[in-house]
């Protein structure tokens, strides 16, 4: 039988026939046959560490936290639609602080202080669904509901090294652990309209003979033990998801059942004819997957036209490689700017804002102000960076639509510091030209714009039209 594509998240497992996937990568889905997920935070924590007990996220971390979380709630949502079967390792459900984006201010003059204000979030917000109740308790004594015996054989390989960590309750769920004595739910499936499924089962703590040191490599690697007990690990959750999908209430098969001696003649005829052509599906699937992920690198520029955050960051760098500068997001653990770029026209640092329905407004100008200083201060810096302010006002509506690009104050600050205002939609046209063009004259007259135009918009010069 040709091997499942069985993506996991959040949890590291020794076979080849699981394709690791990290919490803040952007990947779908949808390409896998099966997906394995645990519910952990990956972020750092601001100067201070903690607050009120909990971890405190850094402004990157925090904005990183929330993007993630959307991207696998909607991922997990949309997977499961499709009538796909997630397998969720209930870890311990982890509670930290993130930064809103918004700020609160107190005193007046020299007294004035600003406060940026923080939410509590847990890890089980990047689960599709709403736990009616849920509660932290560590233990290893299960039973086994009557429809909780597909999970048996599986529990037979994975017994020695997981634990329940939580005990909970889902709407229209069925238990399939539960806790000897109380009842209480610690392994449960949910299934869908299409056909999908959510299996919840407690986490797995694999033991440290799972892996070896390489002198080698100097790494750590899976060890014979670890990489026996992945095969047997595949079999069981392919077995599981296959038992599901046939709605049956028989146990899954146990993996000795699938040894040479056992394999029937017909059975290897059609084995034979399935992989044959579950081998051209991924021949055609990996061709597919790179024609998308040029199809997002070859769109990215249209971010200009309507995003905001760190989306917006992302085009506009990508935008002013394009023109011919070195441009990068900069974070060297003390200084951090939305972005720095330079070229032989000059050293730039560049703050970007996206409004939904209004212009862009004078409150980035101090930041601006202040990261500029702030990178002149560093000992390899001997010049003041020029300030750039990308703006992308009236961002939801037709960039024909738009007026009132920036306000009056924002305007008369520009004049004042010399900080050059781009409006992103005019940087997307001469993005949209130089990719189809690559008229390399035409881009050192758009970084010429940058270094002698200050305290304005630029206007940059018109493309050739075909």
């Amino acid at each position: 039988m040709a091997k499942k594509t069985i993506f996991t998240v959040g949890l590291d497992l020794p076979s080849n026939d699981f394709q690791y996937k990290s919490f803040h990568s952007n990947i779908s889905l949808l390409d896998a046959d099966i997906v394995l997920f645990q519910p952990n935070l990956i972020y750092k924590t601001d100067y201070s560490g903690t607050y009120n007990g909990k971890p405190s996220l850094t402004d990157t971390s925090s904005t990183e936290c929330i993007e993630s979380i959307n991207h696998w709630k909607d991922e997990l949502k949309t997977t499961f639609e499709s009538g796909k079967t997630i397998f969720i390792f209930l870890n311990a459900y982890e509670e930290v602080y993130f930064k809103t984006g918004k700020q609160s201010f107190s005193g007046t003059g020299k007294n004035r202080q600003t406060t940026n204000l923080v939410q509590l979030m847990d890890s089980y917000l990047m689960l599709p669904l709403t736990f009616t109740s849920k509660k932290v308790a560590h233990g290893k004594n299960i039973k086994f509901t009557k429809e909780g015996s597909i999970l048996k054989s599986y529990w037979d390989i994975v017994k020695d090294f997981s634990s329940y960590e939580v005990y909970f309750s889902i709407d229209k769920f069925k238990p399939l652990l539960q806790t000897k004595t109380g009842e209480k739910t610690v392994g449960a499936l949910i299934k869908g309209k299409n056909g999908g499924s959510m299996i919840f089962i407690p986490p797995l703590d694999l033991p440290d003979d799972f892996t070896e040191y390489n002198e080698k490599t100097k790494q750590k690697l899976w060890s014979s033990k670890a990489i026996k007990f992945g095969k047997a690990l595949v079999g069981q959750i392919v077995s599981i998801e296959k038992t599901i999908k046939s709605d049956s209430s028989q146990s899954p098969a146990p993996e000795w059942t699938n040894a040479k001696e056992f394999i029937l003649d017909i059975e290897q005829k059609y084995i034979d004819e399935i992989n044959k052509l579950e081998n051209q599906i991924l021949q055609i699937k990996t061709k597919l997957e790179t024609k998308k992920e040029l199809l997002v690198k070859s769109t990215i520029s249209k971010k200009l036209l309507y995003e905001n955050g760190k989306s917006l960051e992302a085009a506009i760098v990508d935008a002013l490689q394009i023109i011919g500068f070195k441009a990068e997001n900069y974070d060297d653990g003390e200084s951090e700017f939305d972005i720095v770029f330079e070229s032989r026209e000059g050293r730039f640092i560049g703050e970007a804002e996206g409004k939904d329905a209004s212009a862009i407004n004078v409150t980035k100008f101090r930041q601006l102000e202040s990261n500029i200083q702030e990178d002149f201060e560093r000992a390899t810096v001997t010049k003041h960076a020029k300030g750039v302010l990308f703006g992308n006002p009236h961002r939801l509506i037709h960039p024909k639509d738009r007026k009132d690009f920036f306000t009056t104050k924002a305007m008369s600050s520009a004049k004042r510091t010399g900080i050059a205002l781009v409006n992103t939609h005019d940087l997307f046209e001469v993005v949209k030209y130089l990719k189809e063009s690559k008229d390399k004259a035409y881009a050192k007259k758009v970084r010429d714009c940058f270094k002698n135009i200050s305290g304005e918009i630029i206007t940059f010069p018109k493309v050739k039209v075909k």
